[in-house]
This record gives C-alpha cells, structure tokens and sequence, in this order.
C-alpha cells in the first residue's frame, strides 16, 4: 500500500539485486528459471523449544541454484544457511525471518518459536488442499516433522490398532473408504498428537469443468457474436499429463489433442462444446507434500453451453446526450485476502459488508466522485464496472478509450490486469466473455496466464490468510498488526471456507534497498492500472493522489494470444496482478479510484 512505502523496512544483505537487472530483451529466447519456493517444517510457521535446547529449523528450498540464505532476528542477519540452530537461555516468543534470493527473485518466510521450560513433541505433517485422498494398493510414506524429538518414542494407530512404532508409516489399504490414522509421539517433557484423515479411492477424484466468467455469475453459458470465434479450456484438478477430445454437439472434432479450442459457430444458435480428458500419467513415486510421497498411477467429461447472437454492431448502445464519461455501476467486488479487507479506518468499511450486494455497494460508495481507492487485495482480487453506454473502440484520446484511476507513483507501482467485455448476449450483465488487454509483459516467459491461487479462511482473528497455487506453491497473507486491527483479512462476504481466483500474473518487480531498506515496488512499461508506466498521466505523484493510465480497446487479445478486433466494450474488470510481498508493508495489492471513457473528453 502506498502511504507505507516510504517507511523503514528490516536492513540486511540483498545480494539479488545485483542480479535483477532488467536485460531481458524480445529477443532473448532463453526461458528464466523459477523464483525460489519455501516449505517450511512447521505446518502452523511455529516452533517450540525448550530453554537452552537447540532447534534445527530446516525448511524445503525449491529452485534455489545459485541461492543466498539469510536469517534474521529483530533486524540482524544471525545466519546464512538453508537451515539454521536456534537456542535460547530465555523463555519468550522470537519472530525469525528466513529469505532465499537468486538472480530469478526472492522467497520470504516469518515463523515464530516460543522458548518454554518444557517442551512437549510438536508433530506437523502437511495435507493437501482439499484432504488427502489416495489410490488402494498403493504404498504413501507418511514422514511427518517432528520438533523436540530426542529420545521420543513414536506409536502410529490405525482404527485403534496400533500399526507402528517407527518415525514414518507406509499407508497401503486396499479396501476403498475412509481411514484415520493417529500417531503420537512422547519425550521426557509430555506428549504430541496428530490425527490424518485419509480418503481411499479407486480412482483419483479427477474434475474438468469450465469457469464461470465472475465469481459470482450464476452460470458459466458462453456468448459469441455471428463470425466470431470462442476460445474455451477447462479447468483441471488432479490430472498430471492430460489428453484432451473435443465434441460439437455430440460429434468428435479434431482440435490435435489441445486444451485450448477455437470455436466459430456457422450461424446464430445453441451449441454444446464437450470436451473428454484422459489421464496418461505413467505410475511412478510422486511427491504429494513435503511430508507425503506416492510410491505406486481415468477419463472424465464436461460440456459447455455456446450460445450463437446476430452481429457485433447489433448490441452496441450509442452514446446519448444523458450519458456520463464515468462509470456507472460496479458489478462484482471480489477482493483478494489483503491487508485493507473489512478494514475500518484507512480501508473504509463499516465492518457490517456480510453479502456481496454490501460488498458492491461499499465499492460504489468509494469510487464516486472524490477519488477514494478500492483496494483489490493480493493476487486475483477484481472489480468489475460497467457503463450507461458502449465505449468506442476509436482512440479518440490521443489514440486511447478509456482510463482508469490508480495511486500509483514512482517506486510505488502495484499493477493490475485490464480486462474489457462486451454485453454480447444483452442481459446487461458481466456474464459473457472477458479479453485481457494486451500489456508490455504479455509475451514475456515469465508472465503466466491462467494462473490460480486458493485462500483458506484462517483458524481465528489476528492470522494470516494461507493460499496454495495451482502449481503447489504455498504462501500467506501476512497480518500485520502494527498497522491494521480488523480481525480478518479474509473477506467477510465469501461464505465459503476457501476460494480460488485466477488470472494472469506477472513477475513481481519488489526490491528492497540494502542501504536504506526501503522497498521499491518497480514499474512496467504499458499496459496496467496502477503502474507507473509510460502510459499514465503526467506528473510524479509523489504523495499518492489519484493518477490516471489510459488504455486502447485495440490492444484486446483472445486466449491464444491473437487480436480480439473489438469494436467497443460495456464491461471493465482490473484484477490485482501480482502475488507477491514487499517485507513489512505487506502484500501488492492494486487500487482503483474511478474508470472513464476518454473518448467522450473530446
């Protein structure tokens, strides 16, 4: 958030800012390797240790070739390996921060350990999202972490037999149903316990299904104009290699086994777009977490409403002499986990937005007239507007369409992706197709589209907001409650225990100063709200105001990448556009004061 960005952060070596300079030209065909990913061994981020103990706290690094490890304490660097041994001749609580740096970016983690006169076994073994369900016959190696385990004796119990006495249990059941496993370990100071609830099945619990185009859409039916094409994927979960076949109407296409299917309807009409997913994974060990591997490997289908109208020019809705340049209505208000969520002072809610109509009209309230941001949370958080009339895809504003209002400025840019939609099927709501607008990182290899992250509603006030991505990474919206008081970061409104918010994300541009320590959450060139780019407004803003960026209708693209050819827009969606932290000041989140047709400024 901006009005922090100026202050204080923790000081230490950041040797991967060296290595971030930005040398990546359109021509560079070489394929950067991923950002580091932390796994801590402590399900909860807390640690237990008795006074005057050593405590090996040894975390998983994923793609840390080339790595610089630094732990810190209360601002002080007390460590530069991948693990490190904690002690502690005082009881209390010690915050320890661990950070990976490498020339790709940075990985950061908090975790707590308590100093206790005594301390019992504490036993952390990390479950999937959504429970652990596994194939019969089929050996799984359970290897839980274990804190304060000198000396302790170990006692797996499988439905109230004991089955093992070992440190690691091999689960192999071949009988389908559910099963509970409880292992208790025990050491001279008391007694640790963990229960497992696992799902034996005959198959994987595999799912393919297609999005709906909001969160809060009713359906997910498609629309397409008469000579337009559609571009459809699926949504997949469990799948590791999957085959794809695609129908129209029951009859089989040949689309060459790609997930991504263009479809040009032959004239207005319905049509049912099916697709058949196979799994062709070969059997073989495979990690499911840090603690759970599969040592020993399904065809599911789905269809898809698509719904054929007439002509582009036949919903387009002129503008009148009663029209505004503003937007009109806010459709969705779908934030993110994130620091200004359900927030009472700086955030502005009323801390009673128990449903999204109060969600939405808190949104509307913000954005009048008077430019008051709306934050949009971390990765994936949107907003959606709308217009009393179609905006033009003519470039009246020195070649732009429309703005939008961000407070960003230089050193402080949190960008967010643009998306425009057209009322193809005219019900006048957001619920047809959305086509992101084409920006400086499009087709850069680090700029993932489709990305997806699922938050999980925390266990109690004042706690971080976990999520898991779609590729396994795990990570948290911090709490920071030096600043903020609201009990949850998680949005009121959602009623469900998680949700999963997808877009296109981009590589983050945070970097702290290893001199000053302050954060510089860098810019890109084109293409984003709330970046300072080359396409915003004049002036630096150097407190924060509200700063226009304009953008073209032009620049459209469908899935595949391919222009989109839109003659006007009725709907704009700007989704958070990062998953990233910046230290202390806590997660990017994108802002938005107002959004305007430019073209009507002239």
């Amino acid at each position: 958030m901006k009005n922090r960005l100026r202050r204080w952060g923790i000081v230490f070596p950041l040797i991967m800012v060296l290595g971030m300079v930005s040398c990546n030209d359109d021509d560079d065909k070489v394929v950067p390797e991923p950002e580091p990913v932390i796994t801590l061994d402590s399900e909860t981020g807390v640690y237990l240790v008795k006074v005057g103990r050593q405590l090996v706290i040894n975390p998983t690094v994923e793609h840390d070739k080339g790595a610089y490890y630094s732990w810190i304490i209360e601002g002080k660097l007390v460590g530069m390996e991948k693990s490190y041994t904690f002690s502690s001749d005082t009881c209390g609580k010690v915050f320890v921060i661990f950070r990976v740096e490498t020339k790709n970016g940075a990985a950061e983690e908090e975790m707590r350990v308590d100093v206790a006169e005594l301390a019992p076994p504490v036993i952390s073994l990390m479950m999937p999202a959504g429970g652990l369900k596994v194939l019969a016959n089929t050996d799984y190696k359970l290897n839980p972490d274990v804190q304060n385990r000198e000396g302790a004796t170990y006692k797996w119990t499988l439905e109230d037999q004991v089955v093992s006495t070992d440190s690691c249990y091999i689960f192999n059941q071949p009988e389908l149903g559910h099963y509970t496993i409880s292992l208790e370990v025990i050491n001279e100071d008391g007694k640790g316990e963990k229960t497992i609830d696992i799902d034996v099945v005959d198959q994987m619990p595999y799912k393919v299904e297609f999005d709906k185009p909001t969160y809060f859409a009713e359906n997910n039916e498609r629309s397409v104009f008469s000579g337009k094409t559609i571009y459809l994927q699926p949504s997949l979960e469990y799948f590791m290699a999957p085959a794809y076949v695609w129908t129209i109407d029951g009859r089989e296409v040949d689309n060459g086994g790609k997930a991504l299917f263009a479809y040009t309807p032959d004239a207005a009409g319905e049509y049912t777009i099916g697709v058949k997913v196979t799994e062709t994974a070969n059997s073989g060990p495979q990690i499911i977490t840090r603690n759970i591997i599969r040592t020993g490997s399904a065809s599911v289908e789905s269809t898809v409403k698509v719904i054929c109208y007439g002509t582009e020019d036949s919903r387009k809705r002129p503008v009148t002499a009663a029209s505004s340049a503003l937007w009109n209505k806010v459709y969705e208000y779908c934030p993110a986990p994130g620091q200004f969520i359900n927030e009472t002072k700086t955030g502005g809610f009323l801390g009673n937005e128990i449903t999204h109509e109060q969600a939405v009209a808190y949104a509307e309230e913000r954005l009048k007239p008077g430019n008051v941001w709306v934050s949009l949370g971390g990765f994936g958080g949107y907003i959606v507007v709308g217009f009393d009339h179609s905006i033009e895809n003519k470039g009246g504003f020195d070649g732009y369409d429309f703005s939008i209002t961000g407070n960003q400025f230089e050193g402080s840019s949190e960008p967010g992706i643009v998306w425009v939609m057209q009322d193809v099927n005219g019900n006048l709501l957001p619920d047809d197709e959305w086509y992101e607008l084409k920006g400086s990182e499009t087709d850069k290899e680090e700029t993932v589209q489709e990305y997806a992250v699922t938050y999980y509603r925390p266990a109690g006030p004042g706690m971080k907001v976990e999520w898991t991505d779609m590729n396994g990474k795990t990570g948290s919206i911090d709490y920071l409650i030096e600043y903020h008081s609201q009990p949850y970061y998680y949005p009121n409104w959602i009623k469900e225990d998680s949700y999963t918010l997808k877009g296109t994300c981009l590589k983050a541009r945070n970097v702290q100063d290893p001199t000053t320590g302050f954060w510089d959450n860098q810019s890109f060139d084109w293409g984003y709200a709330d970046n300072f780019g080359q396409d915003k407004a004049d002036g630096d803003n150097a407190e924060a105001g509200p700063l226009q960026t304009y953008f073209k209708i032009g620049n459209a693209i469908n899935r595949d990448g391919s222009p989109a050819n839109l003659k006007y827009i009725d709907f704009i969606k700007v989704q958070t556009g990062t998953n990233a932290k910046s230290g202390w000041l806590g997660e990017q989140s994108t802002e938005v004061l107002s959004f305007e047709d430019k073209n009507m400024s002239k």
